[in-house]
């Protein structure tokens, strides 16, 4: 609901804007007068005597293009919103009318930076927009004067990042105390399991011994009430899920919300949403789960393919460890390996579909994780790949080097050099860390071993709620180059009903990019940052002529309207999203220990 204070703000934002509502008798009134107002505003900043800085001059033109599209007709009837209605009726009744339950102070806080954008007033620079005091030194200088000042201007930007990174202790596995400590979980956890010190490098012993139980995982590390009840839960429906002696090593032994394995923690221990959600879908057919329609997708069995020259084989449906936003826990089968794996014969025709497409030059074997299964069925998968003539590259999709780095043994090493053998043929890792404090030496140790047969690593992140902190992912980014592993692509988080307590807006991911990831250098800020369109595949989120905002509805999310990669080719559909209410996005922010003013200028990404 609304609170007093919001409406208030958001009152006192535009009084123009304001007048020209309360003047106006029906909301198709309200319309004409406002789309009359924001040409006068584009008219205004496109003066030669503007006097706003041409940064605020640039961001008042990009909040003129945003409210247009939110009072269009025609976005109204796609979206069936009008967030016109809404603050008309607000704007015309609220002298009279106190509450107003269905509006949240989300949709509020949007209204009223929209409000004062088009005029000039974010805030980004200078309360006024016209920046004189606000100016860099450096930009009145010139020669070695101007590029000292500058040097000490951007000194300042980079001891940002440092200090996020001790006030937040941003931290991996190679510190020495978190090493300490880890030394300490693997002790107990072998002491536990009544294993030896050797069995901790044999990777089929990690199978085999997969944390299920609570009684288990509660004797090594602490559990909140929360977690013990969602694991109770998980287990008593018998739902995927499972955690790798390794990777409970990697967690600390007791719980915070705000400790430094929470990120670790919420990959793998359900949450009450996921589960609510997950329990309906498999009453009703898990297929409802299937976000990314790859059952539209599917030309064969075992196969996806939504790109013009790379398509995914899929050998195995099993995994050692559930993610919980997991993009296919919809097709996972079984509890045990063996009952994950298709059947021969379709496999065959999968080999069989790839033949006779001479246009697929690249396969990415995926699943599940292939890693898990036997070396002998792997190197079948690999071998019917790579002789066929027109596949020249082969990516492994796996998380084991995170999950279970031991998996990269002598035996595997040898079956990926037979086949990687460039310029005519090469095999490349794609992994998934999410966060920093997955790496370790052991991590670190098989991505060398990787580098050493000349085997490309790239990783794949997704972004949450969970690793979105100020400079979070530029640490990680910087973390894994040092190990050997490029940062590859940026993931929005799908928009499954399941993942909701992870989600993050879009407007944070593209404000990480500018203000966080800009800071690094061009060698570590290597990944691009995607939304995955159902049936259509990657959208580059930099470039604004993919996507555009076309409502805001009254919870306060954003509408996308999302264009494939195949536009100006083919007139094929574009894709709505409803995205997570920046709003509660920043809450939720502030609930884990952080100050928001750190975020301020997040709603002026769009």
């Amino acid at each position: 609901m609304a609170s007093r204070e919001k409406l208030t703000e958001w009152l006192d934002a535009n009084p123009d804007i304001l007048r020209l509502l309360v003047m106006s008798e029906t909301v198709a009134e309200a319309r004409g007068r406002l789309f009359d107002y924001l040409n006068q505003c584009e008219q205004n900043v496109l003066k030669s005597d503007c006097p706003l800085h041409p940064l605020e001059q640039k961001n008042v033109r990009s909040c003129i293009a945003v409210f247009r599209n939110l009072i269009s007709e025609g976005n109204e009837r796609k979206t069936g919103h009008s967030c016109l209605a809404v603050i008309w009726e607000m704007a015309t009744e609220h002298w009279k009318q106190e509450d107003w339950p269905d509006v949240s102070d989300a949709f509020l806080a949007e209204m009223t930076h929209l409000f004062k954008g088009v005029i000039g007033l974010s805030g980004i620079y200078s309360k006024s927009g016209i920046c004189k005091r606000e100016v860099p030194e450096f930009v009145h200088l010139e020669g070695r004067e101007a590029a000292e000042a500058r040097s000490v201007h951007l000194d300042g930007k980079a001891n940002q990042y440092e200090e996020f990174i001790r006030k937040n202790e941003y931290m991996t596995g190679l510190h020495p105390a978190v090493k300490q400590g880890r030394d300490a979980m693997r002790a107990r956890i072998l002491r536990y399991l009544g294993a030896e010190e050797s069995d901790w490098s044999d990777y089929k012993w990690h199978l085999r011994h997969r944390f299920q139980r609570l009684e288990d995982i509660a004797e090594i590390i602490s559990l909140t009430d929360e977690e013990q009840e969602m694991i109770r839960v998980t287990t008593q429906h018998r739902l995927p899920f499972g955690i790798t002696p390794y990777y409970l090593s990697l967690m600390d032994m007791e719980s915070s919300l705000s400790g430094r394995d929470r990120s670790l923690r919420a990959q793998v221990i359900p949450n009450r949403i996921y589960l609510d959600a997950y329990l309906k879908a498999c009453s009703g057919g898990r297929e409802s789960l299937d976000f990314m329609h790859e059952r539209d997708t599917s030309p064969e069995q075992s196969v996806t393919r939504r790109y013009a020259m790379i398509a995914i084989v899929k050998p195995y449906l099993w995994c050692p460890q559930i993610c919980v936003y997991c993009q296919r826990n919809w097709e996972l089968e079984g509890e045990e390996e063996d009952e994950a794996q298709p059947a021969f014969q379709d496999l065959e025709k999968a080999f069989d579909w790839f033949r006779s497409n001479p246009s697929i030059s690249e396969v990415l074997i995926t699943g599940g994780d292939p890693l898990t299964v036997n070396n002998e069925m792997l190197e079948y998968v690999i071998r019917n790949l790579y002789e066929i003539e027109h596949i020249r590259r082969i990516r492994i999709g796996t998380r084991t080097l995170v999950t279970m780095p031991m998996r990269f043994d002598e035996e595997l090493l040898r079956i990926l050099c037979a086949y990687h053998k460039p310029p005519f043929k090469t095999i490349t890792m794609m992994t998934h860390f999410q966060h920093a404090y997955e790496i370790s030496e052991e991590t670190a140790e098989a991505a060398l071993k990787l580098k050493r047969a000349g085997i490309d690593i790239y990783n794949q992140q997704v972004f949450t709620l969970y690793n979105s902190r100020k400079f979070e992912t530029s640490f990680l980014r910087e973390q894994l180059r040092s190990i050997g592993v490029t940062p590859y692509y940026l993931f929005n988080l799908k928009g499954k009903e399941e993942t909701a307590n992870f989600k993050v807006p879009v407007a944070r991911l593209l404000q990480e990019q500018k203000e966080e990831a800009r800071l690094l250098p061009g060698t570590v800020r290597t990944d691009k940052p995607v939304f995955n369109v159902p049936t259509l595949g990657k959208n580059d989120l930099n470039a604004w002529q993919d996507h555009d905002i076309v409502m805001i509805h009254k919870d306060g999310s954003r509408i996308y309207e999302f264009y494939p990669w195949e536009k100006y080719m083919a007139p094929v559909n574009t894709f709505l999203f409803k995205d997570e209410p920046i709003g509660n996005y920043l809450a939720k922010l502030e609930a884990l220990g952080e100050d928001i003013r750190d975020y301020k200028t997040i709603w002026y990404y769009f």
